[in-house]
């Protein structure tokens, strides 16, 4: 086969017909004479060029942790941070209320389960107790003064009615004694043990909301998850962000990879492996390249485009490419070496049948061909 080409190349001259092809199919003397070629061999890819953006390929991103107002920002766009180093400063002035309500909550409860755990207080039980002593030493003096009035009676020396006014007074302070004592036990004894129990876990439920109001309040401080550099902040101090909204994006320089947005019309010749050629404007002349790790799996309408996102890396990590870079991408999707080929235009179809017109001598003849791959220039000739 090499050497029928080889004589094809030195013996034959391929004709464009480039609109006048007409000639030959309606004798047309006045047309212009064709234009001859040579027929070539070199390497032969065809190619599919889009545009796509660079990505991290493990991105870290932060999310507000509570509703707030963004107080500060320490660090900008473009700036290296380390783990754990501030990054920003929120403020929930709500947190810091609700958090002042709860521990006023929670030293009443503390007071009240005192109270109720411990019974009453000293000052009460030593007032209770002095009435009660006082009232036992009267009631003492009294019996011992009715005891001697009624010795006295026997004998004729005093009269009835002092007994009986003694007695009385005896009888209203033994009532007396029997309340206050009545009213210590009351008093020790006003809370059961469910009322106990109650407080307690009232207390305990306190305790837990203090401390889960504190551990959010030191949210506000809002450090870096993981070292890199930050490549996004979509905040300003001032904003208002609510719980779960994005507040910057961290990645680790070099870590990044290609996302291609493929026409759909070329997504069924796009496959894992197939090389890929990034260029930015940015650096015109330099070139990074890469390889396809993951065809579309979707197609999906981006600026009146129906594309495919196909995911590939690139090699050797650039530093150059940074996260959001809109570059120029070129896949080549086949590739053969030292083949024969011929202009695109070369090429036309008689009967439905690809052909070219060859020149032989004087006279121009038309030779079918079988095609191999297409370029948007050149088509490459199998057989013919």
């Amino acid at each position: 086969m090499a050497k029928k080409y080889s004589v094809l190349i030195l013996l034959l001259a391929l004709v464009l017909l480039v609109g006048l092809v007409v000639y030959f199919l309606s004798g047309n003397s006045d047309a212009t004479p064709l234009q001859t070629i040579k027929v070539a061999r070199h390497d032969l890819k065809v190619v599919i060029s889009t545009n796509g953006i660079i990505e991290p390929v493990d991105r870290s991103e932060v999310y507000a942790p509570l509703d707030a107002f963004v107080s500060a920002v320490h660090k900008q766009e473009g700036a290296k941070i380390g783990k754990g180093q501030p990054l920003m400063r929120l403020d929930s002035q709500p947190l810091r209320t609700a958090l002042a309500e709860a521990k006023a909550a929670l030293l009443e409860a503390r007071r009240q389960a005192r109270i109720v755990t411990s019974g009453p207080s000293k000052e009460e039980t030593t007032a209770l107790e002095a009435s009660i002593a006082e009232c036992a030493l009267q009631l003492e003096q009294t019996n011992k003064d009715l005891e001697l009035e009624a010795s006295l009676l026997s004998k004729q020396a005093t009269s009835r009615a002092a007994v009986e006014n003694l007695r009385k007074q005896r009888d209203l302070l033994q009532v007396r004694l029997d309340g206050l004592k009545q009213k210590k036990t009351d008093l020790e004894a006003r809370y059961s043990a469910e009322e106990k129990e109650w407080e307690q876990n009232k207390l305990g439920e306190l305790d837990k909301q203090v401390m889960l109001l504190e551990q959010q309040l030191q949210m506000e401080a809002v450090l870096a998850p993981k070292s890199g550099v930050i490549y996004s902040i979509p905040v300003k101090p001032g904003a208002y962000v609510n719980k779960g909204a994005l507040l910057a994006q961290i990645y680790e320089p070099g870590k990044i990879r290609l996302r291609a947005y493929v026409d759909e019309p070329d997504l069924g010749r796009i496959a894992k492996g197939q090389a890929v050629v990034v260029e930015w404007d940015g650096m015109p002349n330099k070139q990074w390249s890469g390889v396809i790790e993951k065809p579309a799996e979707q197609v999906v309408v981006m600026n009146n485009r129906s594309v495919g996102y196909v995911f590939c890396s690139v090699d050797a990590e650039p530093r150059e490419l940074i996260p959001n870079l809109n570059v120029k991408i070129e896949i080549t999707t086949a590739r053969k070496s030292d083949v024969l080929v011929i202009p695109r235009g070369a090429v036309i179809r008689q009967n439905w049948k690809p052909v070219v017109l060859l020149s032989e001598g004087n006279r121009t003849v038309v030779r079918s061909v079988e095609l191999g791959l297409v370029t948007s220039e050149e088509i490459e000739v199998l057989h013919g």
